[in-house]
């Protein structure tokens, strides 16, 4: 039986969170190795990496993606080996040239950073060519509505970059500081270059091998998938960059708004609370790599109902994953950022608790844009989300430069969440009107936020007995069964939904205690 994109996406969804667990715990013991210096020649190295792999693979997966959908829905199963073979032989060459880019500024770029990263640069550059490679793969299994192979390699990309990363950095630790940063960033190149044999393992295994092709003879295709692809590019590269000019710009309005400790005043801001915004909002896209395929088959086909039916799914996912997460940072904000980061003073505590709650909001939106901008990528409408993003993040960049002088860093938290807010309803308003969904989604936005309120209610008469990590970890499972029952009593979820999702049988098993109805699944997990 075919998977549903939701049965798909919590697949993904769980093997995002376990990566991201992976990661952290990596993290920890390679701080521990290379110390505060070897962490800063690595930081050094990994952002020009990561900036070359996202103008050379960002938006190839779901590029790729779309385009074999667009075979692929419509029988074409030999036209879409066919673009899949041609994408990947052109992102070889993209991705050849990004580790060429990488291996020729290594040196002049080390000259200006320390010339301890320039080994650091050459051990990390050919994950550029490889990391690209595995985004072909991923895009070609996107297009199938198979995420199954990503979920494998996301997991065992972790697990070999934790442990082949930190057994070279303290292999050759002995022999200098920039080996042993040179060895983390080999495990990185390690991990790219296993999850790049699963892959293909996964492709062969089905497919046999690729198609023949000339790229001289297939210009058409070519700019068909760049088409695509230069909008999701310019798109994906729009939050980095209004990142980047944050770092730019906040720390010099504090400093002339007269703070005292700027530096660390942005680092609670950038380095604690934004990841804790962007993890749900990383769960939440899971749902779009999953849903884009099917606005595709849903376009192709010239279903109407079918592109509602499967939006106004996805969104109700997304409000539902989303909502939780803000009642829990409103709420215990203060305890989780305590568990996390025990060192960083009460005062920085108290100071990272506040912009925690400011923009605990930020999950909604940020995550609604996200699932919205995946669904009208496959929809042919790649350039609205583009300009949507472009807008709002220019007027948080007016308010930042307005409000930060006056009011310091929650400033800065103050204009992110209106910029990133108003990016959420342009692009819900903008995909109603296109659509027509817009009822749906009112409604289930409206019971999702009931259904927070009521967890809220609970975690708030608890918030007194907050004084540990084992109660915090009960409280906050408390809270999200509270929350998970009133969506079950609620009817968040149509029996159909409850159908297509993993452990479907118990889900509606509790439905039926909840509601009382005797519906029976009669369709197998």
């Amino acid at each position: 039986m075919k998977k549903s994109f939701i049965t798909s996406a919590g697949v993904l969804a769980l093997s995002v969170v376990i990566a991201k667990v992976l990661g952290a715990i990596y993290r920890i013991p390679l701080a521990n190795a290379l110390g505060a210096e070897g962490m800063g020649v690595y930081q050094f190295v990994y952002p020009v990496f990561a900036l070359l792999l996202t103008l050379a693979s960002g938006a190839v997966p779901n590029a790729i993606s779309i385009s074999v959908s667009e075979k692929a829905s419509v029988g074409d199963a030999d036209g879409a080996k066919k673009v899949f073979s041609v994408a990947a032989k052109t992102v070889f060459f993209v991705g050849l040239v990004g580790s060429a880019v990488m291996l020729i500024i290594a040196y002049p770029l080390s000259l200006l950073q320390s010339e301890d990263a320039f080994i650091g640069h050459l051990s990390i550059a050919p994950a550029i060519l490889i990391v690209t490679l595995i985004s072909a793969f991923r895009g070609w299994f996107m297009g199938h509505n198979n995420l199954t192979p990503s979920s494998i390699s996301q997991i065992t990309e972790g697990v070999v970059k934790l442990a082949v990363g930190l057994t070279l950095t303290a292999a050759l630790k002995k022999f200098g500081l920039k080996y042993a940063v040179a060895g983390a960033l080999l495990g990185v190149t390690a991990s790219e270059a296993v999850t790049l044999i699963i892959m293909a393992i996964f492709f062969f295994v089905k497919e046999k091998g690729f198609t023949k092709v000339k790229l001289k003879e297939e210009k058409e295709t070519v700019k068909q998938i760049a088409k695509i692809a230069v909008p999701l590019i310019v798109c994906g590269m729009i939050l980095p960059a209004s990142q980047f000019i944050d770092s730019v710009v906040i720390a010099n309005l504090l400093r002339w708004g007269g703070s005292a400790d700027p530096i660390s005043e942005y680092g609670v801001w950038s380095g604690i609370v934004t990841p804790l915004i962007n993890l749900p909002v990383m769960i939440c896209i899971t749902l779009g790599i999953a849903v884009t395929p099917q606005m595709v088959e849903g376009r192709q086909k010239r279903d109407a109902e079918f592109i509602i039916q499967k939006a106004n799914t996805a969104i109700k996912l997304t409000l539902i994953l989303g909502v939780p997460f803000v009642f829990l940072y409103i709420f215990m904000g203060k305890g989780i950022i305590s568990t996390l980061y025990p060192r960083i003073g009460e005062e920085k505590v108290a100071l990272a608790t506040t912009l925690l709650t400011i923009n605990s909001f930020s999950v909604i939106s940020l995550s609604v844009f996200q699932i919205y901008s995946s669904m009208l990528q496959g929809l042919q409408r790649a350039k609205v989300p583009v300009f949507v993003l472009s807008g709002c993040m220019a007027l948080k960049l007016v308010l930042t430069v307005a409000l930060t002088p006056k009011t310091g860093i929650i400033g800065s938290a103050v204009a992110a969440v209106i910029g990133y807010g108003l990016s959420g309803v342009i692009i819900s308003i903008y995909f109603a009107f296109f659509v027509g969904s817009g009822r749906e989604f009112v409604k289930n936005a409206g019971l999702s936020g009931v259904c927070g309120v009521i967890m809220g209610m609970f975690m708030l008469m608890s918030i007194k007995v907050q004084t540990s990590i084992a109660s915090l970890i009960i409280i906050g499972s408390c809270g999200l069964l509270v929350y998970f029952l009133a969506v079950m009593s609620l009817g968040l979820f149509t029996k159909e939904e409850l159908t297509s999702m993993p452990f479907s049988k118990i889900l509606i098993k509790i439905n039926n205690a909840v509601k009382g109805d005797k519906y029976e699944s009669r369709t197998p997990e």
